[in-house]
This record gives structure tokens, sequence and C-alpha cells, in this order.
């Protein structure tokens, strides 16, 4: 009997190896290597458009969480003139530039270049006035002198009410000699500090750009006074200050200082800067008990032609003056 079943055997192991099936082996495979292939790019694509979404929306996020509103309350007469983004799949560079106005002109000031990452702090790339600073001793000036490395045009420093100076610059007097054709930047320290309303009536609303916040409270001018023993690590530095801005041909007034601490207010929660925005807060807080709850202000940045600032020569609450920056009106 079992050898009647051999050929049946044979019959069946050849179908199993017949062309045919194989064939149909063959195509089978090939589909579900399609399909594995299909699938396979299809997650794949799915998996980098979330992730490129998810990153471009975390990174709009951080820009958005940046300090936009930092630069309009830091830094004498310096605002910022627009920002460009270039986008990659983790991060951002991001180039600002910055301005001064002087007069009814305005200069470029600065170019920050910063990488924002989707994780990790900001790192900035490039600054067009120097990543270091070099004081220069100006015999003439009896003063270190401070240049902006990106147009060479001088840098503001103010002198504090209360703190004792080897040497106090009365540099209107140079700003008044110059050129009539000239607009030029002067930094004005007053002897001591004076409200909003205060400066308004004796300062005046012309030409004035900028008014310095005081923000240092009492233990930090006492300690300034008792470790620091030179003029120029005494000084406030324009780009380090805070203050606001004047509109021109607007009155400045209280309600300036209210925007001002508002927008701390809204700083200190978030961003780069959160320490020292509310350090300064602290110092404005212990300030404004003595005057009602009002600002103190320190001094101010006015710009104009030499015919124009002349009128500032007979303040006599002005405790220095700082030489800026100078362009030709025309």
């Amino acid at each position: 009997m079992s050898e009647n079943h051999e050929p049946n055997n044979e019959k069946e192991i050849n179908f199993v190896s017949s062309p045919s099936l194989q064939k149909a082996v063959k195509k089978t495979k090939r589909k579900q290597t399609i399909k594995y292939v299909i699938i396979t790019v299809v997650t794949t694509s799915l998996l980098l458009t979330i992730l490129f979404m998810g990153s471009q929306y975390i990174l709009t996020k951080r820009i958005e969480n940046q300090d936009i509103y930092y630069d309009s309350v830091h830094g004498a007469n310096i605002s910022p003139g627009g920002t460009s983004f270039n986008y990659n799949l983790f991060s951002i560079t991001a180039e600002t530039t910055y301005r001064k106005t002087m007069g009814d002109r305005s200069i470029l000031w600065d170019k920050k270049t910063e990488k924002v990452p989707v994780f990790g702090r900001v790192e900035v790339l490039e600054r067009g006035s120097g990543m270091m600073e070099v004081n220069t001793l100006n015999k003439e000036a009896h003063r270190y002198v401070r240049y902006n490395d990106f147009n060479n045009e001088r840098k503001i420093d103010f002198y504090y009410p209360g703190l004792s100076y080897d040497y106090l610059p009365h540099e209107l007097d140079i700003a008044t000699s110059l050129d009539e054709n000239k607009l030029i930047e002067v930094a004005l320290s007053f002897k001591e500090p004076m409200t909003i309303a205060e400066a308004a009536k004796q300062l005046g609303q012309e030409n004035v750009n900028w008014l310095w916040v005081d923000t240092s409270t009492a233990a930090q001018m006492e300690r300034m006074e008792r470790t620091l023993d030179q003029d120029s690590v005494k000084t406030k530095g324009g780009g380090g200050a805070f203050g606001f801005d004047v509109v021109p041909g607007q009155s400045f007034s209280d309600n300036n200082g209210k925007w001002f601490v508002e927008t701390l207010e809204l700083l200190k929660k978030e961003g780069s800067h959160k320490s020292s925005v509310q350090e300064a807060l602290k110092g404005i807080k212990e300030n404004s008990k003595a005057t009602n709850g009002n600002l103190r202000l320190n001094g101010a940045v006015v710009t104009g032609t030499p015919a124009e600032l002349k009128r500032f020569q007979k303040l006599d609450f002005i405790r220095a003056s700082v030489l800026g920056a100078t362009i030709d009106k025309y």
C-alpha cells in the first residue's frame, strides 16, 4: 500500500516548489515590503512633522517670552530698531538692531546676534558695540572715556547723587561750543534725586530724550561708597541704566512712571533678566517711600544743537554732564 502512495507524495512536493507558487510567494513578500516601506515613510514623515511643528511652536513661544519690553526700560536713549529671525529645526538666530535718537534724527547704535535654542540658555553670538569693553583714560577729559566699537561714538556715563568723586565732568560746556550744525547727546546727572513732576518743572520738556530712574538701595549706595575707590567704577554706564524714553513733542508726567513700573512688574515674572528687574523694583520701592510712592530720577539724557542745549547750562541742580554721541545735522 505504501508503495502506491509514493508518486502522490512526489507530486505534492513538486506542487509546493512549483514556479507558480514561488511567484505568488514573492509577490506577497513584495507587497508586504512595499506596505512596510509606506508605513515607515508615513510614520517617519508624521513624526518629523510633529517634531518640526513642536520645535517651531516652542521656539516661537520662547521668542514671545523673551524680554521684549526690557529694552524699553533699560539702556539710556537706546531703543530696538527691529529684529530679523532665521529659523532652524532646533534653534532660531535673531539679529536685533538698536538706535539712538538725536534731535529729530536717529543713528544706528548697536547690532546684536543671538541664538535661541529650543531648550537651554540664549547665547549672544555677536555684538556690534563689542563683547568686551575697553576704558581709555582721557587726560583732557580727566576721566575714563568709553567708545562704541560699532560706530566709534562716545558712550555716556551717569554720576550718582550722594557718592563722592575725585572729579565731576561738565562736558555740557564742550557741547555748547561745538559747530552749530551738530546734533549732540549729553547725559545729565542731578545733585539730588527728584520726582518726575519736579523734573518736568525744573528740567523742562524740550530736548529731553530719556530719564534715569533711581533703582539703587541705600545698602548698595553705601557699599559703593565704602568699597569702590575709583571714579571709573562708581559711575553708571548708560547702557546699564534703568529709565524710560520721553516722546518728542509730548510732555512727560507721572503716567510715564506708572507705565515704567508696570513694565518692570511684568518682566520680573519671566525672562533672562528677572533678577536684575527684581533688584530694580526693590530699590524703587525703598526710594519711593520718601516721595509718597512717586519715582525718583537721578538724571536725564538731552540731545539737540549747541544752541538748544545752552539752556541746560543755567540749571544749578545738575551735578555732572557727560558728552555722548555727536552727528552732523545735515
